[in-house]
């Protein structure tokens, strides 16, 4: 494809991604953004959700969700493993030509256009190639990508780390990409309020098969008292997952009306099956689920739905 002639041939676009984004879907969302813009072309980026704070550092985020939703001749979709995943905006399917490139084995090819790998580390790792052998890649553009590898990659240490997502980083850097700043804004510049979070997170933990599964509970009176909202739970799974003996890690993050945001990782077990029990999915070793209950029969739910499988 060349999706450098499609933005410049549009005349309005719609630019989404799913609710609640994280590093990769924000950074695939503005590097479009940005290359639109670049382009002479009018976009619009839009979130059905508020945004992680900590990700304010990142280039035009004070340009989302200021749409006019309206008169739009392209949807171009990042992230979003199904339909759902784009809120209310999925309303524009249908109606005008849509674009997405995605990474979820979920995706179902929603789209006009779909540009889909379920076994590329992330929605920047697919834009990535595709700009940079377009040669659209300027130093703005490189760095909100390498955002999304860093992010998706859980800073390139997780085992979706390839020959290819160390190329793209090394090429998006020699094309200007700020990793030193990209990394201090990530992962050396946690608030007091965070820090409070973590050892709220760390009494929680409740430790299930000899071991090998450990629940981090975080409670809407948690962010009350430590000054946070959900999007600080961002990252608190890495805290269990550091355990040695830690082969699944959950944290289920209290919404309002009995709900909890399950977040899993693993260090080789399938959770996307566990997450897909609840309507959830994601990846063989990062997945996620929302699961409506009380503390207790959730928690024994989510328990259950990871030891059927191992």
């Amino acid at each position: 494809m060349n999706l450098t002639k499609k933005i410049k041939q549009a005349k309005k676009i719609l630019i989404v991604g799913h609710v609640r984004p994280d590093g990769d879907c924000l950074g695939a969302g503005l590097a479009l953004y940005r290359l639109a813009q670049k382009s002479g072309t009018q976009a619009e980026l839009v979130y059905d959700s508020d945004l992680p704070f900590h990700y304010s550092f990142m280039q035009y985020y004070d340009c989302i969700n200021k749409a006019s939703l309206s008169d739009y001749d392209l949807l171009i979709i990042v992230d979003c493993g199904d339909r759902f995943r784009m809120g209310k905006y999925a309303e524009f399917l249908g109606k005008v030509h849509s674009i997405q490139f995605d990474h979820h084995i979920s995706n179902d090819g929603f789209a006009d256009e779909n540009y889909v790998y379920p076994y590329r580390s992330s929605t920047c790792e697919i834009l990535s190639e595709i700009l940079l052998d377009e040669d659209a890649v300027d130093s703005e553009m490189a760095t909100l990508l390498y955002v999304g590898l860093s992010t998706d990659t859980g800073h390139f240490m997780h085992n979706n780390v390839t020959s290819v997502v160390f190329s793209l980083a090394a090429k998006l850097m020699e094309k200007g990409a700020d990793a030193y700043n990209v990394n201090c804004a990530l992962y050396r510049s946690r608030t007091w309020e965070k820090t409070k979070l973590i050892g709220k997170a760390i009494q929680s933990m409740k430790f299930f098969g000899d071991g090998s599964i450990c629940v981090i509970s975080v409670m809407q009176s948690d962010l009350t008292d430590c000054g946070c909202s959900l999007s600080d739970t961002e990252g608190l799974i890495d805290v269990a997952m550091d355990i040695g003996s830690v082969k699944v890690a959950v944290c289920m993050a209290q919404q309002p009306n009995n709900k909890y945001k399950v977040s899993m990782r693993s260090k080789g077990f399938d959770v996307a099956c566990a997450a897909a029990v609840f309507g959830g999915g994601g990846h063989v070793q990062a997945a996620g689920c929302v699961v409506c209950g009380y503390y207790e029969d959730v928690l024994r739910k989510v328990v259950k739905s990871i030891t059927d499988g191992m």
